[in-house]
Formats: C-alpha cells, structure tokens, sequence
C-alpha cells in the first residue's frame, strides 16, 4: 500500500515538473526576443513586426513581467508615430502589456520609460508621465541606453511641477555631461526640444563642466 502511494506521489510529482517546464519552456520558443526598448523609429519598426508572436508568449506564461516587458517593447513605434492621436486600440494594448509587465516585474525601468513617453506624447493623465518618468529613474538610474529618451523626456516636462523630477534630471545631465562625454550629442538632442526652464538647467549644468561644451548648445549665448 505504502509503495503504491509513493509511487503515485512521485508520478504527481513528475507530472507537475513537466507542466512546470513546458510553462517555461513553450512561451520562450515562441518569444520575440525583443529585450529592450527600441532606441529608434528603425528599432521599433522591426519590434512591431514580432507583436504577435511576442503576445502570444506573454499570454502563455501569464505571469512573467519579462515576456509582458517584450509584448510592450513591440509597441515601441506608437513612440515615433506622425500623429499625437495614435491608433486607440494599439495605445490601449501597448498600456495593457506595460502596465502588466511593470506590476509583474516592478524593477524594469525600461518600461517605466515607455509609459512615460507614451503618457507625455498622448497627454494621457494616468498613467502620470512625471510618476512613471520618476520610477524610470529610481529603477535604472545607471542604464547608459536609457539615459538619451530620458533626458528628452524629461526636458519636455514642466520641472517647476516636480521638485524631485528637476533633481533627477539635474543629477542624469551632470552623469552624461561630466562622466559620460559619449551621450552629449544627447544632452544637445534633448536642448532643442527643451523648455525654457529645462533650457536653462542644461546652460547651467553645461557652463560648471565644459564652457566650450556650454557654448556648443546655442553658439550666440556667451557666458
């Protein structure tokens, strides 16, 4: 009796193994492999062509906020889209499959960053651009990928309406202008479309690093 018990554990036990690898395993044969927010409207023109297969992954694992994370990255192109209207649906699943993926997987600051792109482009008021620009912050403050969508982001936002969004934004200028020389084409990209307010903290932040730097961003301000 006893053996026959045990032996029906173990076959309980092996069945649950194998449902538990095919959970894993199915859903990433089907993945897109689209790991990372798009950095360009190539990028996220190539992403969207694994949308479907991508939330098909997603659905299948259910609950893994990373194969959410890939299902939002293909949604990267409403980011570059010619028009502020957006395709409804699209704009409703690309919320969907971030929002499930950042519940999921709260520490993705990349999707943090695309809700905040997506909320800043279509104005949206939840999710709260600022509120997810600052979890993009808190959560990949060293993501050198990040760092130029961002800046831009950020410069775009009235800095007078969040203390805390001013200082991490001051805090990310000072990390590309003084330690990451690379990413100040970024810096000047993000200056053009600036506003006045966030114009002024660039001059700023610029003048104490590189006074010929300061000078590149509008050649007729002389400090």
């Amino acid at each position: 009796m006893n053996g026959t018990l045990s032996r029906i554990n173990i076959s309980i036990f092996g069945l649950f193994l194998g449902a538990i690898s095919l959970w894993i395993v199915v859903p990433e044969l089907f993945s897109s492999n689209i790991t990372t927010l798009p950095a360009s409207p190539e990028e996220a023109a190539a992403a969207a062509s694994r949308r479907g297969e991508a939330l098909w992954a997603a659905r299948a694992a259910l609950v893994r906020g990373d194969l959410w994370a890939e299902s939002a990255f293909t949604y990267a192109n409403l980011e570059w889209a010619g028009s502020t209207q957006g395709d409804e649906q699209s704009l409703d699943q690309a919320t969907a499959s971030a929002i499930k993926a950042v519940s999921l997987k709260p520490g993705t600051s990349a999707v943090w960053l695309m809700l905040a792109h997506l909320s800043s482009r279509y104005r949206w008021r939840a999710p709260s651009a600022t509120e997810c620009l600052k979890m993009s912050y808190y959560t990949g403050p060293h993501e050198d990928r990040l760092i130029p969508l961002r800046l831009m982001i950020a410069a775009r936002l009235d800095l007078n309406a969040d203390p805390d969004v001013a200082d991490l934004f001051r805090r990310e200028l000072e990390t590309a202008i003084m330690d990451r020389t690379a990413l100040r084409p970024a810096v000047v990209a993000a200056y053009q479309q600036a506003t006045p307010q966030a114009q002024h903290m660039i001059e700023e932040v610029a003048t104490r690093a590189d006074q010929a730097f300061s000078q590149s961003l509008r050649p007729e301000i002389r400090h």
